[in-house]
């Protein structure tokens, strides 16, 4: 079985420089845009976002999501889309 890192996005957002509750607010709206089961790939700078605000909002939601550190400073969070 394949994990959500595995998918390959069906959007991508790039929300490096931004803060919350921008961070927050551009993920979801482009969520809004996804259907059922598409991936968004979120690439952040911004590390509350990143390891607190973003994956707080999917738990929520119940939207499976995989953070992934890419180097210092810098994460990717894909999220599958679920309802």
């Amino acid at each position: 079985m394949s994990t959500i890192k595995d998918k390959a996005p069906d959007q991508n957002i790039d929300i490096c420089g931004k803060i919350c509750p921008y961070t927050l607010i551009e993920t979801r709206d482009s969520l809004k845009n996804l259907s059922k089961g598409q991936i968004l790939e979120v690439t952040c700078d911004y590390e509350p976002a990143a390891k607190s605000t973003i994956p707080n909002f999917c738990k929520n939601k119940g939207y499976p999501f995989e953070v992934i550190d890419q180097e210092a400073n810098l994460w990717k969070i894909k999220i599958e889309k679920s309802d």
